[in-house]
């Protein structure tokens, strides 16, 4: 089971750390990790399931893009979430015009609920998911992430 803990970065934001036996967890756990740290876990219950999918160039893009995608979804849509999990991680050829090398793509299933101001408690706003010192790196446990979360 993957392992994450939070700490007050020294250049700003909040340091996130997930270590993961692959890449599979560690997509989960970083989702998993973002939305407790932003909500009370015991308000939120699992009622719907929304599929998601994003691109990246690479590992540490992918995982950037779909933390910030259910930041999206949280902000625009209403929606909160417990949990995501990862369904089919592949590298994918040319998309269009603009994208012309191998990208990686996530798709997974993020559980929860739309947001209710009478359960829901917020516990701390997160504005975005920070690309400056982002790390994915192998270790002995499997690969670990280290992201920083502007909140």
């Amino acid at each position: 089971m993957a392992q994450y803990s939070f700490v007050e970065d020294p250049k700003g934001g909040v340091g996130m750390e997930i270590v993961a036996r692959d890449h599979f967890e560690m997509f989960n756990a970083a989702a998993a990790a973002m939305c407790l740290f932003m909500w009370d876990q015991d308000t939120v219950e699992e009622r719907e399931e929304i599929e998601i999918s994003w691109y990246g160039f690479d590992i540490p893009t992918t995982v950037i893009g779909l933390l910030s995608e259910m930041l999206y979804r949280m902000d625009a849509e209403g929606w909160i979430f417990k949990r995501f999990v990862t369904q089919k991680l592949e590298e994918v050829d040319d998309l269009d015009e603009r994208h012309r090398r191998k990208q990686m793509k996530i798709t997974g299933v993020a559980y929860g609920e739309l947001f209710d101001d009478s359960r829901h408690k917020m516990r701390f706003p997160v504005k975005a998911v920070l690309l400056p010192r982002l790390k994915v790196t192998d270790c002995e446990e499997g690969v670990r992430l280290y992201c920083i979360l502007d909140a």
